[in-house]
């Protein structure tokens, strides 16, 4: 894999550039509001570490004799594989990219398709609509075509869109990114070292090496993809203000270098603070994005099919976090307050999917707002919000702030004797991730984790450390596993078993693209790879349910989990080690989200 970090002084002239451009594998699903009461397998989440560094031996003693007075918890995982079948109807076992027994198959020769490499202009077209339409940028469409004036088309006129092929050469070079050796893959890489001195601790482990360790796979042992490999390139951000920088334009340089400069095919950003890149690169440079952030509705309705989401979306997370709570009357007769931020851009989609919906349900929602001052960790404004909850202390608190500002923002609710709410969180802003319990603890020691001790969260089912540790594994993930340890020096799981989580999820993206680029045929163009990577229909993923993928369903979970924090936590007493930081742990079985 070729590193690369941001190229400041080459990217800082692109972005103006870049911002001026001008604009049979699927399966039945309905839309994401129609839920049911049809349950699906039953599992449990939990995490186990042991005592940092950092706690005192007061502290350890506490919590220590805390655990003892706690009652042990089951096995949760008992005849945990069973509940998985090998041959779901859906999955089809005999595809290349879909096999349990190993990551993938070396597969014949498939015949190769004539692709039109024009287009003819009709009545309402124009070259921006054109070059959407192929995943091409406008600059594309008019340097293919040598025409200066973009206004000046005609219908009946033939626009080429691709390269011109012949049949029976191969593998030829139909686009950018894809040559006849290779197709280019980006993963974006978020640099966390400025964040461990805020006692953020990433345990995901070394992500470029999971992903080369399985890329490897595909290229040297299943033979690639019609005879072209992966070329997987990384290129890294920042989550805090760098170089005078803000967050937000270092993620739109990560886009371009991503896009322009490698250019990339499909982008893949499983960092957890990236900044908001992702119109730049599905809107504006045409490509491909598989992220495992929850973003707002409006970055899939504007994707044309170019966007993939490994979670909700931020309203959906919201709509059903709302439903469940609703549902288990957790907001009867209670006041409510929500505390947002704008680290992300996703203050629109607080007001839409939250704040008005709170209102139609005839509650009466405090709302507060904290500035991030264009990094992530906001804390202006937390004065002002403060104040109002030592005047009207709310019953139920959705505190949908990013993984870095919520432990401070704890600890100043601790500091005013401000009444313990019931908290209630979703997968926004990954609230739903033991990394972003586990910072509490760091941040904020024994005393804000035993406030946030009971928050209920409402999210998908996903890979849990405490089934990690209990060795309790789906078919799926147990290939993941064998596979990455076969073929990885460094064998990360095995260092620390919480880096479990980060292999899975890798492993599932990886086959996600590997579908697409097989199923896309010999010589596909760009637009081909995009349509059957927003097409897969049922997908193998970590956790306790198969999600799926569908023009009409861009994101992945077809479940939801009512779960609970719990700290600090313990597992069973014959552990080795138990977790002081506290874990995540189900309340009910998952449920499906979708009408069959």
């Amino acid at each position: 894999m070729t590193k690369r970090s941001i190229r400041f002084i080459l990217l800082v002239s692109l972005v103006a550039a870049a911002c001026s451009d001008t604009d049979d594998q699927t399966s039945k699903t309905t839309p994401s509001n129609e839920i049911t009461n049809a349950s699906i397998n039953q599992s449990t989440t939990s995490t186990m570490i042991e005592i940092s560094d950092n706690t005192s031996a007061d502290q350890t003693a506490n919590i220590e004799k805390i655990i003892d007075d706690l009652p042990e918890s089951s096995s949760y995982f008992e005849d945990f594989s069973s509940n998985f079948s090998d041959r779901k109807p859906e999955i089809n076992r005999t595809h290349p990219f879909q096999t349990l027994d190993t990551f993938c198959t070396t597969y014949p020769p498939v015949k190769e398709e004539i692709v039109p490499a024009t287009v003819e202009v009709k009545r309402g077209d124009s070259l921006a609509k054109i070059a959407s339409k192929h995943d091409l940028t406008l600059q594309e469409v008019l340097e293919m075509n040598d025409i200066a004036n973009p206004n000046l088309i005609f219908i009946g006129q033939e626009i080429r869109v691709g390269e011109e092929l012949q049949i029976g050469l191969g593998p030829q070079s139909t686009g950018r990114g894809i040559t006849e050796n290779s197709v280019s893959i980006v993963n974006i890489e978020t640099s966390i070292d400025e964040l461990q001195t805020l006692s953020f601790e990433n345990f995901s482990g070394d992500t470029s090496e999971i992903f080369s360790a399985f890329i490897k796979i595909l290229n040297e042992e299943c033979g690639g993809f019609h005879g072209r490999k992966i070329d997987l390139q990384e290129i890294t951000t920042f989550p805090l203000e760098a170089f005078d920088i803000d967050t937000s334009t270092l993620g739109t340089i990560a886009c371009l270098n991503a896009t322009k400069d490698i250019p990339s095919v499909i982008v893949v950003d499983i960092s957890q603070f990236s900044g908001p890149l992702e119109n730049c690169i599905v809107n504006e440079q045409k490509t491909a994005l598989v992220t495992t952030k929850v973003l707002p509705n409006q970055n899939a309705i504007t994707s044309d099919n170019r966007l993939l989401i490994d979670s909700f979306s931020a309203e959906q997370a919201f709509s059903l976090m709302l439903t469940f709570a609703e549902k288990n009357g957790l907001l009867t007769n209670r006041s409510i307050a929500i505390v947002a931020d704008d680290s992300l851009g996703n203050y629109e989609s607080i007001i839409t999917g939250l704040v008005e919906p709170l209102r139609k349900l005839n509650y009466d929602p405090e709302f507060h707002f904290l500035n991030c001052e264009g990094g992530i960790f906001c804390n202006a404004g937390i004065e002002r919000t403060i104040d109002a909850f030592i005047e009207n202390p709310p019953d139920v608190l959705f505190p949908t702030l990013n993984a870095v500002s919520l432990p401070e923002f704890l600890t100043q609710m601790i500091a005013n004797d401000i009444p313990k709410p019931q908290i209630i969180q979703s997968a926004f802003n990954q609230q739903d991730d033991e990394r972003s319990t586990n910072h509490i603890f760091n941040y904020g020691g024994s005393e804000v984790a035993d406030y946030y001790n009971g928050t209920i969260i409402f999210s998908h089912p996903y890979v849990e450390n405490q089934r990690i540790f209990e060795n309790r594994f789906s078919p799926f993930e147990k290939m993941c596993v064998k596979e990455y340890s076969r073929v990885s020096d460094l064998d990360q799981h095995s260092i620390d078993p919480r880096r479990t989580e980060a292999v899975l999820k890798i492993c599932s993206i990886t086959r996600y693209i590997a579908r697409a680029l097989y199923d896309a045929g010999v010589n596909p163009s760009r637009r081909r790879i995009h349509e059957s990577l927003s097409t897969l229909g049922f997908v193998d993923s970590p956790g306790l349910s198969f999600g799926s993928f569908t023009l009409n369903k861009p994101t992945r979970p077809s479940s939801i989990q009512h779960m609970e924090y719990q700290f600090p936590c313990v597992i069973n007493g014959e552990a080795e080690s138990q977790n002081y930081s506290g874990c995540i742990l189900p309340v009910s079985p998952p449920e499906n989200i979708f009408t069959n």
